[in-house]
């Protein structure tokens, strides 16, 4: 499965000579399959979002290579940076590659350098977690880690699956959404966010907001939002998503509530995010 995961994301940069160089210089040389890395890393803006060319989820850490064209918008990559850096809380290094090649490859060791560094020093302190494709989909992980956001990336392979964190011991679960035992107030929805025969659903960039439409008929479609209009359930949304290996998976996408200013019959259901933290209640 490392090898499928590694493989796909330099896929995606195969078209960037000076990127594809780069980053793939950086994981030669650490050199380390315990390190997990992901190349155009999603991260919302204010105002859309921003490709991150290389992420090291382990230590929080982006890397973006600069080609020549940058060096005509330094301006908009520092409010980019900025943006990045206030939205994850996440360091950001940069590699000039409008240089010669002896240049970058000297970057490139000054940045292995430091990730090796961060690690020396996570392993001595016993934070390291080694990067373990099976693990971090599995249900007992992150019930042990018991709070999780939604920058933690938690995804599961089915909806059962993600009913059982919650509480449950489902072998299989078909239902858009469920209970979750001792909280009667939430439930657990699992929303396709891309069009269907009977639903239109997607999410904003920025994640804050889900707009969920019915297709089926106009009756309903306005069954649908007089029921949600009528209760005051919150939802923990794990949305089904394909991910970077094109499987099927249920993502968190945090907490989210009815919009009831922006629910109409015309316009459909609205939901704004809440919370991006959920804590199991688990005993």
């Amino acid at each position: 499965m490392k090898t499928l995961h590694m493989t796909r994301q330099l896929q995606r940069c195969k078209n960037k000579r000076f990127e594809l160089y780069a980053i793939t210089r950086i994981i030669h040389k650490v050199d380390d399959l315990d390190v997990k890395f992901i190349t155009q890393q999603y991260v919302a803006r204010p105002s859309g979002f921003a490709l991150t060319d290389l992420y090291l989820p382990q230590f929080k850490l982006h890397i973006e290579i600069d080609e020549g064209f940058h060096q005509h918008q330094i301006d908009a990559d520092k409010i980019r940076e900025l943006d990045i850096i206030t939205a994850t809380d996440h360091i950001i290094k940069r590699i000039d590659a409008a240089v010669s090649i002896e240049q970058i490859n000297a970057q490139v060791d000054d940045i292995v350098a430091d990730i090796q560094q961060m690690i020396k020093l996570q392993k001595q302190s016993g934070s390291f977690q080694r990067w373990d494709p099976e693990l971090e989909h599995s249900v007992d992980f992150w019930r042990c880690r018991v709070q999780f956001c939604v920058n933690d990336h938690v995804a599961l392979r089915t909806s059962a699956e993600v009913c059982n964190l919650f509480g449950h011991q489902y072998r299989g679960w078909q239902r858009s959404s469920a209970s979750i035992p001792e909280q009667p107030n939430i439930k657990l929805w699992f929303p396709k966010l891309y069009p269907n025969e009977q639903w239109f659903n997607e999410i904003s960039h920025d994640g804050t907001e889900i707009h969920e439409y019915c297709l089926e008929s106009e009756t309903k479609k306005r069954s649908v939002i007089d029921r949600n209009l009528a209760e005051s359930f919150k939802y923990v949304v794990f949305a089904r998503v394909k991910d970077e290996l094109g499987q099927t998976m249920y993502r968190f996408k945090g907490m989210f509530e009815l919009d009831r200013d922006k629910t109409s019959y015309e316009a459909g259901v609205f939901w704004k995010r809440i919370s991006t933290e959920y804590v199991l209640a688990i005993k």
